[in-house]
């Protein structure tokens, strides 16, 4: 497996703040993602680990479920911060899965709350069997992914 590749987003500790309490708050995902997804879990409050994350868009036209893997969830208050790990358990376009290029996908959002904080994504992947041949696409849908979850988690910053 690689290691991490990262994407941050500088933001003043104020809205850092905001995005860090709406990291941590389930029924604010919706709010914050593009697209406005549902988003189904297996509790509410807190993303817990061991938690299932099951989030629901449309894509070019179609739905799409992604499930997502609660690995890890830290938070703290000197300075503020708040991270979340999860590990990509699959998609599935209507009822047929899609997206199995990936082995062991998994995402780290961080929100920093200091002076030189802000977001960050970080993202860990492996291809699977022959995808290894598509490299370099592989590259652009891992960098498409962080991009729009970074995008998100700035959004969730937004008063």
């Amino acid at each position: 497996m690689q290691g991490w590749v990262h994407r941050q987003q500088p933001l003043p500790p104020e809205a850092s703040i905001r995005a860090a309490a709406a990291l941590l708050t389930l029924e604010a995902w919706p709010g914050w993602m593009a697209g406005g997804p549902m988003v189904l879990a297996e509790g509410v409050g807190q993303p817990e680990p061991g938690m299932l994350l099951h989030v629901h868009r449309v894509v070019l036209g179609a739905p799409v479920v992604e499930s997502w893997r609660v690995e890890a969830v830290r938070s703290g208050d000197d300075p503020p911060y708040a991270e979340v790990q999860l590990c990509l358990e699959g998609q599935a376009r209507g009822t047929v899965p899609v997206g199995r290029a990936f082995e062991g996908l998994r995402l780290r959002l961080t929100v920093l709350a200091e002076h030189d904080g802000g977001v960050e994504v970080a993202v860990q992947w492996r291809p699977r069997g022959l995808h290894r041949l598509l490299g370099r696409r592989l590259r652009t849908d891992v960098r498409r992914l962080m991009d729009r979850w970074l995008s998100d988690l700035e959004q969730a910053s937004m008063p």
